[in-house]
C-alpha cells in the first residue's frame, strides 16, 4: 500500500475518532497522517493533520504536547510562504503558552500573528483562532480594556457562525473578558450565550473545561453567587462522567475553596487549599500560584496573617515572572491588606 492511500485512511480514521470525541485514537491517526503528508511533501495535508493532532492533544489537557505540537508547525519551514497557515499556528501556540502560565511571551506570540500581513481577507474561523490567542494573552497581561475591542469582534464572527461548539468557545472567550473587565452583566450574558451553544449533548469534555472557566472567571468578578456554586457542581458532574485528570479536579476544587471565603466558609477553605498544597508535585508552578492566591484569601479571613502573607508573596513572585500582571495584582491587594492590619 503506498503513503498516498495509507494517509487517506489514517486521515479518515483520525477524523472519524474526533468526531466520536475519541481524542486517544483519533492522535494516533492524525499522527500518522502528518508524517506521510510531510513525507510526500503534501503541506496543505500536513498543515491539516499536524492541526488536528494539536487540537487532540488540548482536548485531552496535554498541554506541553500541544505547545510542542504548535511551536513546531509555526515554525516549519514546510509552511513558508503560506502566511495564513503561519498565522494560525502561531495563534495557537499563543494560547499553549497561556494555558502553561507564560503569559509575556504568550502575548508576544499573539502580537506576532496579528502582525502577519495576509494577502486576502482572513477565513472567519482563521480569525476567531487568532483573536482567542490575542484576546486570552490581552487579558491575562492586564490589558482587559484593549482586549474588549477584539473580544466584540469575535461575538460578531460567533452570531454569524454555523457551528455551535466554535460559535460556544467565542462567546466564551468574549465573557470571560467581560467578568476581567469587572462588567459583569456582559460577562453572564455572553456565557449565557456560550451555555446554549456548548450544551453537554455536544460534548461534555467541553462542557466541563467551560463551567470550570466561567466559575473562575465570575469569582475573579467577586461574584461568588448561587449560580458560580452551580457552575462548579456542573463542572464536578461532567468530569466525573469524563473521568477528568488529577490537575482538573485540583483546579475545581480550588475554585470551590475560593466560593467558600466569599461565603463564610474560610474555615473549610484553608483545609481544601491545605490539602491541595500537599499534593503540589501534581501542579504546575502557575497553578500552586493560584492556590496560594485562595489559601492567603482563606488565611487572612481567618486571621492567619503570617501564613497568609508568606502564600501571597510567592504567589505574585510567580505571576510577576510570568507576566500575569492582572493575576499579580490581585496578590498585592492581599499583601496590601495584610500589611495595612498589621501597623
Amino acid at each position: 500500500m503506498d503513503n498516498s492511500v495509507d494517509q487517506m485512511l489514517n486521515e479518515y480514521r483520525a477524523r472519524l475518532h474526533w468526531d466520536r470525541r475519541e481524542y486517544k485514537a483519533a492522535l494516533g491517526h492524525a499522527t500518522a497522517a502528518a508524517d506521510e503528508a510531510l513525507t510526500k511533501k503534501d503541506i496543505t495535508g500536513y498543515w491539516r493533520m499536524t492541526l488536528l493532532l494539536a487540537e487532540c492533544q488540548m482536548e485531552l489537557g496535554l498541554i506541553q504536547e500541544f505547545a510542542a505540537s504548535t511551536k513546531k508547525l509555526s515554525e516549519s519551514s514546510a509552511l513558508q510562504g503560506d502566511q495564513a497557515m503561519i498565522a494560525r499556528a502561531r495563534a495557537l501556540y499563543s494560547r499553549a503558552l497561556e494555558s502553561l502560565g507564560h503569559i509575556g511571551e504568550s502575548l508576544v506570540v499573539a502580537q506576532e500573528a496579528a502582525a502577519i500581513d495576509l494577502p486576502d481577507a482572513m477565513d472567519p474561523d482563521e480569525e476567531l483562532e487568532m483573536l482567542h490567542g490575542l484576546v486570552a494573552a490581552l487579558t491575562e497581561s492586564g490589558k482587559a480594556t484593549e482586549a474588549w475591542g477584539h473580544a466584540l469582534r469575535m461575538a460578531n464572527l460567533a452570531g454569524q457562525h454555523d457551528e455551535q461548539v466554535i460559535a460556544g468557545k467565542a462567546y466564551w472567550a468574549v465573557g470571560n473578558v467581560a467578568f476581567l473587565n469587572g462588567d459583569g452583566e456582559n460577562g453572564i450574558r455572553f456565557h449565557k450565550l456560550a451555555a446554549e451553544n456548548l450544551a453537554p449533548d455536544n460534548d461534555v469534555n467541553i462542557w466541563a473545561f467551560f463551567n470550570k472557566a466561567s466559575a473562575l472567571a465570575r469569582l475573579s468578578a467577586g461574584i461568588a453567587d448561587q449560580e458560580t456554586l452551580e457552575c462548579i457542581e456542573r463542572a464536578e458532574l461532567a468530569s466525573s462522567v469524563t473521568g477528568g485528570t488529577p490537575l482538573m479536579e485540583l483546579e475545581l476544587s480550588t475554585a470551590r475553596a475560593q466560593w467558600l471565603v466569599f461565603n463564610n466558609g474560610a474555615e473549610e477553605a484553608a483545609v481544601i487549599v491545605q490539602q491541595i498544597l500537599d499534593q503540589r508535585e501534581l501542579l504546575p508552578e502557575h497553578e500552586i500560584a493560584e492556590v496560594e492566591y485562595v489559601a492567603a484569601l482563606a488565611l487572612h479571613h481567618l486571621g492567619r496573617n503570617d501564613e497568609a502573607l508568606a502564600a501571597a508573596v510567592h504567589s505574585e513572585k510567580v505571576f510577576i515572572a510570568r507576566g500575569a500582571h492582572r493575576r499579580a495584582l490581585e496578590v498585592r491587594s492581599i499583601i496590601d491588606s495584610i500589611n495595612a492590619g498589621s501597623h
